[in-house]
């Protein structure tokens, strides 16, 4: 998984930039375990030229088997292969889309995402950026997370 992560933003990249008609869709992930959004990552290549990233957040849901994965964005529509709410037709608390927008807004206020896991971390153990919940370290916060697996990673040194 971890591998992916790393892989993934830059296929996205490469894919925008070989195809002028394409552009990366940029959201954060939200996670109702926590109620909070993570970084902002590319998730999606959409056809078409890029529209914009400035307008109202925009709450998209993709459901993949039985995995539902909701994010929030500031990219301009269209969205096609996308359930799209804006936070003026959510369904009550039920729906996953109250929950991403409130915590888009508890992200707009204080700048703070979704703590990071060992997935999130790089293949150093390191990770690359946000800040956990509680105002620590994020880099403190992925290493515990990562485990001490980082050492057999490294070269033998032949």
């Amino acid at each position: 998984m971890k591998k992916w992560a790393l892989v993934a933003p830059a296929v996205l990249a490469m894919a925008s930039c070989d195809q002028p008609d394409v552009h990366i869709l940029t959201a954060q992930l939200y996670d109702p375990a926590e109620a909070c959004v993570g970084q902002s990552s590319g998730v999606d290549v959409l056809a078409g030229p890029a529209v914009g990233d400035n307008c109202s957040p925009s709450c998209l849901t993709a459901t993949s088997g039985d995995a539902t994965s909701v994010y929030v964005t500031t990219v301009c529509g269209p969205f096609p292969d996308y359930t799209v709410e804006g936070p003026d037709a959510t369904a009550g608390a039920a729906d996953p889309c109250t929950g991403a927008f409130a915590a888009f807004a508890a992200y707009e206020d204080s700048g703070v995402t979704c703590p990071l896991t060992a997935d999130d971390a790089g293949e150093d153990g390191e990770a690359d950026g946000g800040a956990p919940a509680d105002g620590g370290d994020a880099g403190d916060a992925a290493a515990t997370d990562a485990g001490s697996d980082g050492a057999s990673d490294a070269p033998s040194g032949d």
